[in-house]
């Protein structure tokens, strides 16, 4: 079966994204159940981890070029993206009984959906304004192509080697072979 535009087009596969880590954040708030909001965390974190290495390799480049002020539009997606990761690994060592867990996950979400505000408000209208629908084909199949490789890698389970080394930490060395 051969794949529409649509399928591949940038901003739909980044919007994916965006709905499914805000399907993650909907099943946090739904479950009081520890285990669960660990185990949804560790999901968001692989998520948000993919997402954002994918950004870098093939978003952001693409940015810096095609949209006024692109380098200014990119610092601060990767910032916020950076933030995220920060506040990931923050929440790696702490227990979801513990009284600062739900506010991470708060300032997390907030971090977040202003990242996904960003692009779906600002960057994607300027992406499909100013690439033709073949070059946003060709970067959503790029991105695409990132995000399957990074799914079909072995899982990174949250108990890992090294101490320091977060789970934020270890996906981001699998998929890049290095850390932030």
């Amino acid at each position: 079966m051969t794949a529409t535009p649509e399928q591949h087009d940038v901003v739909e596969v980044l919007t994916a994204d965006h709905r499914a880590v805000r399907d993650l954040f909907a099943g946090y708030r739904a479950t009081p159940d520890p285990g669960r909001r660990r185990r949804l965390v560790n999901r968001i974190t692989v998520e948000v981890v993919r997402h954002s290495v994918a950004e870098e390799a093939h978003l952001y480049p693409t940015v810096r070029k095609a949209l006024p002020d692109g380098d200014r539009i990119a610092d601060q997606e990767i910032e916020e993206l950076t933030e995220a990761e920060r506040i990931l690994s923050d929440l790696d060592a702490v227990d979801p009984l513990d009284r600062r867990f739900d506010p991470l996950v708060q300032d997390l979400m907030d971090v977040v959906s202003r990242h996904i505000r960003g692009e779906e408000d600002l960057v994607f209208p300027e992406l499909r304004e100013r690439l033709t629908p073949e070059e946003r084909m060709a970067l959503g199949l790029r991105v695409g192509e990132a995000t399957a490789a990074a799914r079909s890698a072995p899982p990174v389970t949250p108990e890992g080697p090294g101490p320091g080394r977060t789970l934020a930490d270890r996906v981001r060395e699998q998929l890049t072979g290095r850390t932030r």
